[in-house]
């Protein structure tokens, strides 16, 4: 068994960073306009970036500026609505 902390571990400690990103970037609490699978996908993100190493508020409040605009980017190129039929198409079974 190894000493080192696993990955997936997210220190306590950080936790109020985390939601404080989310709660800067209109992702968390209650004057929030994001729809839950937006605040959900927000979420995931920030937990991911955090784990890969941005640490600091402002690095993480960037990456997912950063996000938000390819997001809106690839809703005005139709990339999305591609990407959410592969995944239904997975889901129902596809190969």
């Amino acid at each position: 068994m190894s000493s080192n902390p696993s990955s997936e571990y997210t220190d306590p400690a950080n936790v109020p960073m985390l939601r404080d990103v989310l709660r800067t970037a209109g992702f968390r609490g209650v004057e929030a306009e994001a729809g839950s699978d937006a605040k959900h996908m927000a979420a995931v993100f920030v937990n991911s970036e955090f784990r890969n190493g941005i640490r600091t508020r402002e690095a993480l409040l960037r990456a997912l500026e950063r996000r938000g605009k390819e997001v809106a980017y690839d809703l005005r190129a139709g990339k999305l609505a591609k990407e959410q039929a592969i995944d239904r198409w997975q889901d129902e079974g596809g190969y």
